[in-house]
């Protein structure tokens, strides 16, 4: 007879055999067969509602901590918003100070214009079907002394803009009438320009190069210089050839046409300016700008732009490492100069730059306010050759 089944002596497992019934409150533990008791049931859940009860309070917290994150977000924007918010009302405020400054002007420009003769007003016709006066004409004849030039022999041509058909761009803002001339400066001339170099003959000797010359190429280029000359023609200003012999940059007058220079770019490119302003023995303030962006130049004379236009070798770059001359128009670099287009008579002040300066720029020159900044080359630079003479000068006036 085989005896009764054994048991497990333990608090928590009961062996019985296939064929008893689980004792009230226990449970099957398949497959070993064994019956577990009730108590690690209720701990297994319990372990398993806490979990789901830690759970949902770690999204209650990201939830929190997000929203609290997105408040700070939320108010360091709305800082950065008021901050700039208070920029922009400063720079409103500077706007409307300046508005109100330049109707004030406004104003008085047009009560000078009013005070002026019927014959003279701005937006009167002359008699006769003539074109109007220009807002020039109206101004030179505003600031010309009465009396000091009697109507019957003063110009009654008007300024006018006048378009080079063959060159696309080219404006000459000069008096089209055989005795108009640009307003004349009434302002002393500066003093502190430096150093005044003495061209005193046409002599194929005479030069002063400007050394180092350029050390990289040029995309723009600004020449400014006081100038006098006692010639019919202007000569020659500047000239630079680069190493294989061709001109690249000239600034020259022309004994066929005394009246005008011609401003050269690379090879042949040239543009026609006019300079009869500076014929007349006296100082004047001349400035050159041209940039290869849109091939734009400008051209001042005593800080008034005269000529301007745009479409002038643009795209193009002046070369480095050439030969930059002042006085002598250079056909090549070993050919020497010629007698012919040399310059006389007198600078001051020259200064070359790698950009185009602004008009604010110019006549801060053109009033003895000083160079801009960071010019390329100066009379400092130059090397002089032949008469050239270096003149030491405190005010242009006293160097006649």
């Amino acid at each position: 007879m085989p005896g009764p089944p054994t048991q497990v002596k333990s608090p928590f497992l009961h062996s019985v055999t296939a064929q008893e019934d689980a004792p009230a409150g226990w449970t099957w533990a398949h497959p070993a067969g064994r019956l577990l008791h009730p108590a690690p049931l209720q701990f297994r859940r319990f372990q398993e509602v806490t979990l789901s009860h830690l759970q949902s309070i770690a999204r209650n917290y990201n939830i929190s901590y997000n929203i609290d994150r997105r408040f700070q977000v939320l108010a360091e924007q709305a800082e950065a918003a008021d901050a700039a918010q208070a920029v922009l009302g400063a720079e409103l405020a500077r706007l409307a100070a300046a508005g109100r400054r330049l109707h004030r002007r406004v104003k008085r420009l047009e009560g000078a214009v009013g005070a002026l003769t019927p014959q003279h007003h701005l937006l009167t016709r002359p008699e006769g079907g003539a074109e109007p006066y220009s807002l020039w004409d109206t101004v030179r004849t505003q600031q010309e002394p009465r009396g000091s030039v009697p109507t019957s022999t003063a110009s009654t041509q008007p300024l006018k803009v006048r378009q080079r058909p063959q060159e696309e761009g080219h404006q000459v803002l000069v008096e089209t009438g055989t005795t108009g001339m640009p307003m004349e400066d009434t302002e002393p001339l500066p003093c502190g320009v430096g150093s005044v170099l003495l061209f005193p003959s046409a002599s194929s000797s005479s030069s002063a190069i400007l050394q180092p010359g350029l050390p990289a190429g040029l995309w723009a280029l600004s020449l400014c210089t006081w100038v006098l000359t006692p010639a019919p023609s202007l000569g020659t200003v500047l000239s630079y050839v680069s190493k294989d012999g061709d001109s690249k940059v000239a600034v020259h007058g022309r004994d066929k046409d005394p009246g005008s220079m011609r401003f050269i770019i690379g090879d042949t490119a040239f543009r026609e300016l006019p300079v009869t302003p500076l014929l007349d023995g006296k100082w004047h303030h001349l400035c050159l700008s041209w940039s290869s962006r849109r091939g734009q130049y400008r051209f001042y004379v005593d800080r008034r732009l005269l000529a301007a236009g745009s479409g002038f070798q643009q795209g193009y770059e002046i070369p480095a490492g050439g030969s930059l001359v002042l006085g002598q128009l250079q056909g090549h670099v070993k050919a020497g100069f010629s007698p012919t287009g040399a310059f006389v008579g007198r600078l001051a002040g020259l200064a070359l730059w790698s950009r185009a300066l602004l008009p604010g720029e110019v006549a801060s020159m053109a009033t003895g306010r000083g160079l801009p900044r960071r010019p390329l080359l100066t009379l400092a630079n130059a090397s002089l050759q032949g008469e050239v003479q270096r003149v030491a000068c405190t005010c242009l006036q006293h160097c006649p």
